[in-house]
């Protein structure tokens, strides 16, 4: 069994949150052990979400109300505050408790949240976006906007 890596997860940011991004942490589950997730978010919204589907020894809740919009500018987003469930994903890979961090939310406030909280690596100025897009091969990789095939 290789190491566990442990994911933390904006369940509050994108279209259909936290119950999309619940059912992918699922999914993700049911043929993946090696992964735990760090799920930020309203314990009350994703509690029953989970509702058993998952074992306890898989995921954590931590509990916040506060997010940062879709229609937030990136700035706004950052002054919400170091309370919002993407804050806190971010700050937990900062403070070590986390490998990566997972956000369906506000694209512009990730990067700018993420510029406050995390180290860039020397000579890279820029944060990059990472995607895979599902085609009839398999999927593509695409970073910032040049997909790897």
């Amino acid at each position: 069994m290789s190491d566990i890596i442990k994911i933390a997860v904006d369940a509050m940011g994108g279209d259909g949150s936290p119950k999309k991004i619940i059912d992918g942490i699922i999914l993700n589950h049911s043929s993946n052990r090696n992964n735990f997730f760090k799920i930020f978010g309203d314990r009350h919204k994703i509690d029953p979400l989970i509702n058993g589907k998952i074992s306890s020894e898989f995921f954590e809740i931590i509990h916040t109300e506060k997010k940062i919009e879709s229609t937030d500018s990136p700035l706004e987003g950052a002054k919400r505050g170091k309370d919002t469930s993407m804050w806190l994903a971010i700050q937990s890979v900062k403070d070590k408790e986390a490998d990566i961090v997972i956000s369906a939310g506000n694209t512009g406030a990730l990067l700018v949240v993420s510029k406050l909280n995390l180290k860039m690596i020397e000579n890279i100025d820029k944060p990059a976006l990472s995607a895979l897009w599902p085609n009839k091969k398999g999927y593509e990789c695409c970073i910032g906007f040049r997909c790897q095939h």
